[in-house]
């Protein structure tokens, strides 16, 4: 049997010598694929007349918002000239796949004017086309025959696209791509998927969509049947858009509720004490709602703080801490106020954050951070703020009135107006998360 095989293989090789070769195709270049991916990647327009719901949704989502976003494109513009050019299309493959993908992109820099399709930021086809994911690594493949994904596993055939059941598209794995950042430093600077990959959550079979795409019931189509189990497209997360965009006082009061719902809390100072002793204030404070930490995503922007205020009978102020400056900032190092020396730095501030480094020294954006010193919450884990009320401040009070509360906000003051965006600074809302009091006899 491997005599004649062998015979036929020569025979065939020899037959094969009499014919011209072929020539070789040529290897296809992204600009060859553009075409290809303009004809595949439709607008999210065009999805709205079938899915109106899912579109409005999407519409006011940070997604949609993604590329409109002036602090996004102001950081992109710095991270280019900082980096000599080098960062790419780092930024700009998970807030314009779409516009990556067909070249209107170049360099990190995005056209004048895109396509479509392309100016909308993550779009429809993104999620609904994407093949599959790696965290870090953005989406580096579509489907392009027309067929979409969804999570459906007995759609009904129409004549608009064709249908596919992936079970992944609900699983926390479909949004990994880009809510796992890794630098070019090799750094991880966004963790939101690993921080909920090394939780209890997976093995809770609890993905993001749980949280971020609440589950409702009706018709995945106009027309369509029978109804299904949907997701919500708003998607919202700690972010809003700053500028006039839909849906802007709907997403501040669904994020509003988020907050609202992300963290435990317990403050349960002494009903009484001692004239003359001091008093220890704790306020606990413990992740075990959210399947990340808290804050997640940028939290070299995000700031989840402390207040506590501390007052007697008279409305004295006897302590205070996570008060904000006259141009909304916190009174720490980065307060202009504390700066010029016009207002005290507040020593027992409780700030949650992340702080990117670079050869040892706090640098301003993570695109060279070298290492991040991270201060946000992990999921299940506890976290005090103290604060030491002295004899001292008490002095001659009878009653003591202590009251605790936690708020949260995506960017800081400072940050937009380093950016030059000073005028978008009342525009971020700050979050009210909990809230808790307690009255302190002194005997």
């Amino acid at each position: 049997m491997r005599v004649l095989f062998l015979s036929i293989s020569v025979c065939l090789f020899l037959s094969a010598c009499d014919k011209p070769s072929a020539p070789e195709p040529p290897v296809p270049t992204r600009k060859d694929s553009v075409g290809i991916f303009t004809k595949a990647f439709s607008p999210p327009e065009s999805c709205q007349t079938c899915h109106p719901n899912q579109y409005r949704d999407w519409e006011m989502s940070m997604h949609a918002y993604a590329i409109q976003d002036p602090v996004f494109n102001t950081l992109n513009t710095i991270g280019l000239s900082q980096t000599g050019g080098l960062l790419g299309e780092f930024c700009v493959k998970c807030h314009a796949p779409i516009a990556t993908q067909m070249s209107e992109a170049e360099g990190g820099i995005l056209r004048p004017t895109l396509s479509a399709a392309g100016a909308r930021g993550v779009t429809c086809a993104v999620c609904h086309m994407s093949e599959a994911q790696t965290p870090g690594q953005v989406i580096g493949q579509y489907r392009l025959d027309g067929i979409l994904y969804g999570p459906i596993s007995d759609p009904v055939p129409n004549k608009f696209h064709g249908s596919q059941y992936r079970a992944g598209i609900e699983q926390s794995s479909a949004c990994s791509g880009c809510h796992e950042v890794i630098n070019t430093r090799g750094i991880r600077v966004e963790g939101t998927f690993s921080e909920w990959q090394n939780s209890l959550y997976p093995a809770r079979n609890i993905p993001c969509q749980v949280c971020h795409m609440k589950y409702d019931s009706g018709f995945a189509a106009v027309g369509g049947s029978p109804k299904r189990r949907l997701h919500s497209h708003v998607m919202e997360g700690l972010d809003v858009p700053l500028t006039d965009f839909p849906g802007r006082d709907e997403m501040i009061q669904r994020v509003q509720y988020m907050m609202n719902n992300s963290v435990h809390t317990e403050f349960l100072p002494p009903t009484s004490i001692a004239r003359g002793k001091d008093v220890d204030l704790d306020f606990e404070i413990t992740n075990s709602i959210t399947g990340h930490n808290v804050p997640s995503g940028t939290i070299f922007e995000r700031q989840m703080w402390v207040e506590m205020l501390v007052t007697n009978e008279n409305g004295d102020t006897l302590l205070y801490s996570g008060g904000l400056d006259p141009n909304g900032d916190l009174l720490n190092e980065k307060s202009d106020f504390v700066k010029n020396h016009q207002m005290s730095r507040d020593s027992s501030l409780v700030l949650f954050n992340g702080t990117a480094m670079s050869g040892g020294e706090e640098i301003p954006f993570f695109f060279a951070a070298d290492a991040v010193v991270n201060h946000s919450i992990p999921p299940f884990q506890l976290r005090h703020a103290r604060y030491l009320l002295t004899a001292a401040r008490i002095g001659n009070s009878s009653t003591i009135h202590a009251r605790a509360r936690m708020f949260a906000r995506a960017l800081p003051p400072y940050l937009l107006r380093a950016l030059g965006h000073g005028d978008l600074v009342d525009r971020v809302p700050v979050f009210s998360m909990e809230e808790r009091e307690a009255d302190i006899t002194v005997n």
